[in-house]
């Protein structure tokens, strides 16, 4: 009898160790699982690395120098940064507790500079290194968006909040009202391939598109439903990029002006793009985290060696 408890006995031991095994068995695997899920999460921007991080408490405008490669102008709400290497370190100008939510820099005129925001206009002709106040006779000062025509200095658009799309053609003191039918919420505008050309993005209203000089607008419907932010043309080949938002948040391309897109590799929300007059391959960008991403190749790949 003690002999068949003791049989009763190693087989109930031995049913627990089986079920001990099973159980170990099953966790093993959902380790081994989850170790695949995260390992292959991509993180942010799809690992894309960035060059450097600004730590500034806002991010608006980026602006390449049309004689130096590597000399890229950061404007935020409380001055102007300049970076000589290309965006990976950064220092700041003379151009400081200033709001520089906008900038634009003609390549036809290297040392001419504007720089625009919340109650200033902004004017440098020595490319950057010392800025004076221009007084202007626009009804308002709180423009929201900048752009000057690449083969005129002097031509200057701007978007000002609650009165419409304005153009000066003596750098900025004189100005003629073109619309007030943009978009109210136009805070970023590009001339495109002509100066009857333009492109305004309009945060959660979308890209619009005029071809005849500003005067009137029209939503295009093929850019991203969830909205754009920033965006700049391209005239060396024709290509407009767009940051957009929403789920699909992130860097698009068309070189056909808006009737169709590309995704690019760079994801999240972007606030500023940059395209260099001296190579249109080379982007920079900057997100809503500061991070400033570099491209050399037009956009394929963001590794800036």
């Amino acid at each position: 009898m003690s002999k068949q408890k003791e049989r009763i006995r190693k087989k109930r031991q031995q049913e627990k160790r089986s079920r001990w095994l099973v159980v170990l068995g099953i966790v093993l695997v959902l380790v081994a699982g989850l170790w695949i899920v995260f390992s292959n999460r991509q993180p942010r921007n799809n690992s894309v690395p960035p060059i450097s991080r600004l730590t500034t408490r806002d991010f608006h405008s980026l602006a390449f120098s049309p004689t130096e490669p590597n000399t890229i102008f950061f404007g935020h709400h409380n001055g102007l940064l300049v970076s000589h290497n290309g965006g990976k370190s950064w220092e700041p100008t003379t151009l400081a507790n200033a709001d520089a939510m906008a900038l634009a820099a003609p390549p036809s005129n290297p040392q001419i500079m504007y720089a625009a925001g919340h109650d200033v206009f902004y004017k440098s002709t020595d490319a950057g290194k010392t800025w004076t106040t221009v007084t202007t006779d626009l009804p308002g000062l709180d423009i929201h968006g900048l752009t000057v025509d690449p083969e005129n200095a002097d031509r200057v658009y701007a978007h000002v909040v609650g009165f419409g799309i304005f153009t000066s053609e003596d750098g900025g003191s004189t100005w003629t009202k073109l619309s007030d039918t943009a978009p109210p919420s136009a805070y970023n505008l590009a001339v495109g391939e002509s100066s009857e050309s333009f492109f305004v993005a309009a945060g959660q209203a979308g890209l619009w598109h005029s071809v005849d000089g500003g005067r009137t607008w029209a939503r295009i419907s093929e850019a991203s439903d969830e909205g754009a932010v920033a965006l700049t043309y391209v005239r060396a080949n024709g290509r407009l990029y767009v940051a957009t938002l929403g789920n699909a948040a992130g860097l698009y391309v068309s070189e056909d002006r808006g009737q169709s897109w590309k995704a690019m590799s760079l994801k999240g929300t972007l606030l500023a793009i940059a395209v260099s007059p001296l190579d249109p391959n080379h982007i920079v960008v900057v997100n809503d985290h500061g991070e400033v991403f570099a491209s050399r190749d037009g956009g394929v790949t963001w590794l800036d060696k």
